[in-house]
């Protein structure tokens, strides 16, 4: 159900006029079989994820995350930009094109610091060529345009090449720059996107899907581990804990968040700026977050009364946080202003994190759930109540502009 008072505000931008009316395009079925790779990809982060000892090595699994996000993503603002054409038969056979690299990629991140670098890197290599090769066609032109799909292929799967091929140092260090450049290069070459008109419908719902896919991660980590586990009382009220959270991220996002997305992406006159700075970059954050969350609640079921001595224990509170983060710095860039309740609670989960090294996971996972309940608890409040937002008033480019 929407709610306009979290969407629209006096800070929001000038709406641009209504656009005229048309069929809204759909998720594509074959997108749907295109996000089953990208599950796998994700329980493949978490695993290695959870395996981390050293800061470094998780650093360098988020490292081989980055790349499969770029690849979602380009599928996605590509198959955008294609419309109905994305169902047809060519449109199935590049979707499925870009699934079989991506499964390559995934399959290849246990060991792409190792013996499977150079299956990355190539995999990576022949998607980000499909994804300009597509982009080019439906622009009409095949010459390299200083734009971020040519960036991502030509500059930057190059690097993931060389750095496969040297190994060692130099592979990180390689891998890290090409990394940079993809992060970057939609937000410095943000302009060579502005002519582009994406349709509000299926870039919302996309991007909500891969939200779900992320959430699934933390059923499944949390379910293997009870399953495999005994499940005496702790076992039990960390279960009904880690899925209390697990309900409450999915409503933080959904019941408030996602209708101010859509609203916004509808009504502003510089779309690319959402696509950017709301799509692409906070919505990896959320991931990235996510991913976090589905490390800790696996620990949690596994050790629910001890307290974290390891990286991965201690990986539940930063996650939420980093995914309130997220909320925040997605409204500062549509309107102008974060809510201060998110602002709160985000600082709140970072006090939690602080706290965690002393506590039982078992205690942290309730503290979260405390903050979640109490945030959702004081938004439901305000609709209910049709109060004004408590604002959190950020300088921001002016409405209208693509800067």
């Amino acid at each position: 159900m929407n709610h306009p008072p979290l969407a629209a505000d006096p800070v929001a931008e000038t709406p641009a006029a209504p656009p005229a009316h048309h069929e809204e395009q759909r998720v594509a079925w074959a997108e749907l079989f295109f996000d089953l790779i990208w599950v796998f990809a994700i329980t493949q982060i978490t695993t290695t994820l959870a395996g981390a000892h050293t800061a470094g090595e998780a650093a360098r699994t988020l490292l081989l995350f980055l790349p499969l996000w770029w690849g979602w993503v380009g599928t996605t603002l590509v198959a955008n930009l294609a419309g109905s054409r994305v169902d047809r038969a060519a449109g199935r056979l590049v979707l499925f094109g870009s699934a079989g690299c991506g499964l390559l990629v995934s399959v290849a991140i246990g060991r792409a610091w190792g013996e499977h670098a150079v299956l990355f890197a190539v995999a990576y290599a022949v998607l980000r060529l499909v994804l300009w090769a597509v982009r080019s066609g439906l622009s009409g032109t095949r010459r390299p345009a200083l734009e971020p799909f040519a960036v991502a292929l030509f500059v930057s799967a190059p690097l993931y090449l060389a750095g496969a091929l040297l190994g060692g140092s130099w592979q990180t260090a390689l891998w890290a720059a090409a990394a940079l450049i993809e992060l970057s290069s939609p937000r410095l070459l943000r302009r060579r996107l502005s002519g582009m008109r994406f349709e509000t419908a299926h870039l919302p719902e996309r991007f909500g899907l891969v939200l779900i896919i992320a959430l699934g991660e933390t059923v499944v980590a949390t379910g293997n581990q009870a399953a495999a586990g005994r499940l005496a009382a702790p076992e039990l009220a960390a279960l009904l804990l880690a899925f209390t959270l697990i309900v409450l991220l999915w409503w933080t996002y959904f019941h408030y968040g996602a209708p101010a997305v859509r609203h916004s992406l509808e009504h502003t006159p510089a779309q690319s700026r959402i696509v950017t700075d709301v799509f692409s970059y906070a919505h990896l954050g959320y991931v990235i977050a996510i991913v976090a969350v589905a490390v800790g609640l696996k620990k949690l079921l596994a050790h629910p009364l001890d307290v974290p001595h390891s990286l991965p224990e201690l990986l539940l509170a930063p996650g939420v946080a980093l995914y309130l983060w997220g909320f925040c710095y997605a409204r500062w860039r549509m309107f102008g202003a974060a809510t201060l309740q998110r602002f709160t609670a985000a600082l709140a989960c970072c006090a939690v994190a602080a706290a965690a090294v002393v506590l039982p996971i078992l205690v942290t996972a309730a503290l979260l759930v405390a903050v979640l309940l109490a945030l959702n608890g004081f938004e439901a409040w305000i609709i209910r109540t049709h109060r004004p937002l408590p604002l959190l008033r950020l300088p921001r480019a002016r409405a209208g502009t693509d800067s």
